[in-house]
């Protein structure tokens, strides 16, 4: 039976490192043992050594006695060219890669992959076929040729593949298989025989269909017009220095790159495109483009390659291929008859072929006649994963030990983890909150609710492979990425569990900003080995900012032993209902968005924002300081305390520079408003300026005010409350909202931006995720502390946090909490991280 070993290599660097780990399945996609880490350790002589191979690969090619190019362009500048074209060129390309080899397996001797080793060594047999999947988007680390490792020579049959993200599975071939074959440049190459091989190797069985130097026009048509099951090129390619382009010639004069076929290529996948082989030079580009779109599999050459080398792979894969071997084995097969038949003349010819991949698609065969169909089962975990005991309560409580990473001690703690208390059958609790049993947000993927099932059924290898596929299709999802590090600390014996409660039910966006937050310290803290060595759990509620379902669910969090503390809530009238309860049942909640001036206790309760008379003053000051004669229409929506709290500071600010106040009824949330009336108390009072200072859950109203205000082409400048600042201002309000100016406790700066995007792949327009990342960080602080002790309880997180020895190294700065009122307060008052913002071509950017 075929084993699929995937290899994921996350973010990291070679000066630094980097963090994988492995996961094993069958030829079911049924996982086979749970996921293993281990740390690639730092070695910058990877790519040095790995460039030197390639300048003498590339000084060998130029040797007038080789001819080899399939390419378009010359040796990049920054390759040494200094190399003769004597006949010791063989020898100086073998050394180099002899030295490369050498290098590039001690790194992974020494790397601490231990774990990864042993579990290979007992999931997958010496003699069956295995294909190693090496997942990651590093252009640096696809480029290596990791058929090379020594751990390969342990497994007969091991294959290697490359692959970026997880797709939805597409399936096998159709018969007869449908082949596009294009044949582009011959310039100075002969791609004959690339179709002469074809033409004998795949007839009968196969509908072949030749385009010969076609124009992009043509190309197109023919790509749309029907479907195809492989596309084929032969011809001059490259890939350009900068890796983010590469480019096919499709005559002399004509090149072009996969993205100008995008939208062909997109519909020939969605027509049953399985496979793309491209037999010319230097195509890791164009697997990385062609990844982007979806194909299922995809053939390039590393670098590049000699006429007979790549005829004489494709003469040796499409004969295996042809004749059942799997898509992997068939070029597993070729690459052998490369160092058997050609590399006395070619050297290191073996090292070229490179296969790109869907990690989730089965095995690739070419049928030989119509073939059944294919029922591809849920992968199942291993009976021994399964332990039968779901009614099991586990408890690191009294008596019980917890092994810390700073090897001090044992300690013993009274909380219940792996079993949440049972409560009546009248609670919200199954249906307001979740560790990953159920999803709250819309539009969720087929894998993010087959993890979700995964998940209840405690099936956690399950989960973690199909919240993983999940991500890979949407990664700006923090609730399946919560979900994803819960499934995989469900595999430890122990962990440490906080909750989130958000308006996830009826304010998605708002919600999923708080999460991500939440999910980028989770996923951080349990990179880095836990908590104290215990992984992070996050338990997510969903409140709707309803007073009477967040007493709810803050009274479930108080019964629940296991919940050590709480990010939330969001709006000030759901945290305002809720501290009463929380420091009754003496658990420390932690808001990152209330302002409400009324969010003051002495116990149990703290918040990472200023009290909202903080931002009224900054806003009016701004404003009296910008407009002489200020007159300021207001609209604020008083459905929460802290509006009012607003309202007041503000007109107390804006008088004290002159100016004038024209208050307007704004009940957004009543289906009666209308923004209109906003209009006419602009003109009839002849304002000059409009404050918008909306509910939370009233944003798109809000928006609504803003065009009405436009189209009327009134004269008057914008303002708005810190609620504002998020992606769905600038996408409901579009041009309306340009030129806004908002108050906000926090503006992120590029290197923040550029981490966020890097792992939501998003931008980030809102001070809500930052804050609930140092809200988390917060209780991850205090908690290290509180497991360090002897007797650790979760009341005595109030004590840690209101220390006065207490501080915390967050994204927004290094801060404190008022042992009096449990603000924030930064430890160095230049480290302010509140801002005047303002919309400027559609962007968020700091006012001077």
């Amino acid at each position: 039976m075929s084993k699929r070993v995937i290899f994921r290599i996350d973010q990291g660097n070679f000066e630094q490192g980097f963090r994988v780990s492995l996961e094993i399945r069958d030829c079911q996609r049924n996982l086979l043992a749970g996921e293993v880490f281990g740390t690639l350790v730092p070695n910058s002589e990877i790519l040095t050594n790995y460039q030197q191979w390639q300048e003498a690969y590339y000084a060998w090619g130029k040797d007038e006695n080789c001819r080899w190019w399939r390419r378009k362009i010359d040796i990049p500048p920054s390759m040494n060219q200094n190399y003769s074209s004597s006949e010791d060129s063989v020898n100086r390309v073998e050394n180099a890669a002899e030295t490369f080899k050498t290098t590039f397996n001690s790194w992974l001797s020494s790397s601490l992959l231990e774990d990864i080793k042993w579990e290979l060594s007992q999931n997958v047999k010496t003699d069956e076929p295995v294909t190693f999947i090496v997942k990651t988007d590093n252009p640096a680390l696809q480029k290596l040729p990791w058929d090379i490792w020594s751990i390969s020579e342990r497994y007969r049959r091991f294959q290697v593949a490359l692959s970026k993200k997880i797709e939805p599975i597409k399936g096998g071939m159709s018969f007869p298989v449908k082949i596009l074959v294009i044949l582009g440049s011959d310039e100075n190459i002969d791609i004959k025989t690339d179709w002469q091989i074809l033409q004998n190797t795949l007839q009968p069985g196969a509908k072949l269909t030749l385009l010969k130097q076609p124009t992009v026009a043509a190309l197109k048509e023919k790509l749309r017009s029907q479907p195809w099951d492989i596309v084929f090129f032969a011809g001059h390619s490259a890939t350009n220095p900068d890796v983010n382009d590469a480019r096919i010639w499709l005559d002399d004069q004509t090149s072009l790159s996969p993205q100008n076929i995008k939208r062909e290529l997109q519909k020939a996948v969605e027509n049953g495109l399985k496979l793309a082989i491209f037999n010319s030079c230097d195509g890791l580009g164009l697997a990385r483009q062609l990844d982007n779109l979806d194909i299922p599999h995809i053939i390039v050459m590393r670098e590049p390659v000699h006429d007979r080398v790549a005829q004489k792979f494709l003469e040796h894969f499409l004969n295996n291929f042809a004749k059942g071997e799997s898509l992997h084995r068939a070029v597993c097969e070729a690459r052998e008859n490369l160092k058997d038949e050609v590399e006395d003349y070619s050297p290191n010819a073996s090292w070229l072929p490179v296969i790109f991949q869907n990690p989730e698609e089965p095995p690739l065969t070419y049928p030989r006649s119509e073939p059944p169909v294919t029922i591809i089962q849920d992968p199942q975990p291993k009976p021994s994963e399964n332990r039968g005991k779901t009614q099991q309560l586990a408890w690191w409580g009294l008596g019980a030990l917890a092994k810390l990473s700073v090897g001090l001690a044992l300690i013993s703690l009274a909380f219940a983890i792996d079993k949440i208390i049972e409560l009546d059958k009248d609670s919200t609790r199954s249906q307001v909150i979740s560790l990953g049993e159920q999803f709250f947000t819309q539009n969720s993927s087929p894998e993010k609710q087959a993890g979700v099932k995964a998940f209840a059924e405690k099936k956690y290898p399950v989960a973690i492979a199909n919240f993983k596929a999940s991500l890979d299709q949407k990664p700006n999802d923090p609730e399946a990425r919560i979900y994803l590090n819960n499934a995989i600390a469900a595999n430890s014996k122990q962990s440490v569990k906080i909750a989130v409660s958000v308006p996830i039910g009826n304010n998605q966006p708002i919600a999923e900003e708080i999460l991500r937050g939440v999910a980028f310290v989770q996923e951080e803290i349990n990179r880095d080995n836990g908590i104290n060595g215990l992984p992070l759990q996050v338990a997510i509620a969903n409140d709707n900012n309803e007073p009477d379902l967040v007493k709810k669910v803050a009274s479930n969090f108080v019964k629940d032993p296991s919940i050590l503390a709480v990010v939330g809530h969001n709006a000030s009238v759901a945290s305002v209902a809720a501290a009463p309860i929380y420091k009754e049942g003496k658990l420390i909640m932690v808001s990152p968005t209330s302002f409400a001036n009324q969010l003051q206790e002495p116990a149990y309760v703290f918040r990472m924002v200023p009290q909202i008379t903080f931002f009224a003053a900054q806003l009016s000051k701004g404003l009296g300081e910008e407009i002489r004669n200020t007159k300021v229409a207001v609209c604020l929506d008083e459905v929460s305390p802290d509006q009012k709290s607003f309202r007041s500071e503000f007109r107390y600010v804006v008088s004290a520079y002159g100016g004038q106040i024209i208050d307007i009824p704004c009940t957004l949330a009543e289906p009666s408003f209308n923004p209109m009336t906003v209009v006419e108390e602009i003109r009839k009072n002849k304002a000059n300026s409009l404050l918008v200072a909306p509910y939370v859950d009233n944003l798109r109203k809000a928006s609504e005010i803003f065009k009405v205000v436009r189209e009327h082409q009134l004269p008057v400048k914008l303002y708005g409350s810190p609620t504002l600042y998020n992606d769905k201002t600038m996408e409901w309000g579009g041009k309306a909202v340009e030129g806004l100016t908002l108050s906000v406790p926090y503006f992120p700066d590029a290197k923040e931006k550029d981490a966020f995007r890097s792992l939501w792949k998003a931008e980030l327009n809102t001070w809500r995720s930052p804050l609930a990342s140092d809200a988390t960080r917060a209780i991850a602080t205090a908690l290290q502390q509180l497991l360090l002790e002897h007797n650790p309880t979760r009341d005595k997180l109030d004590n840690i946090l209101r220390s006065a020895n207490f501080k915390v190294k967050g994204i927004t700065g290094e801060f404190k909490f008022n042992s009096s009122t449990g603000e924030r307060e930064f430890l160095f008052q230049k480290q302010r991280s509140d801002a005047l913002i303002r919309v400027e071509n559609r962007q968020f950017v700091k006012s001077e």
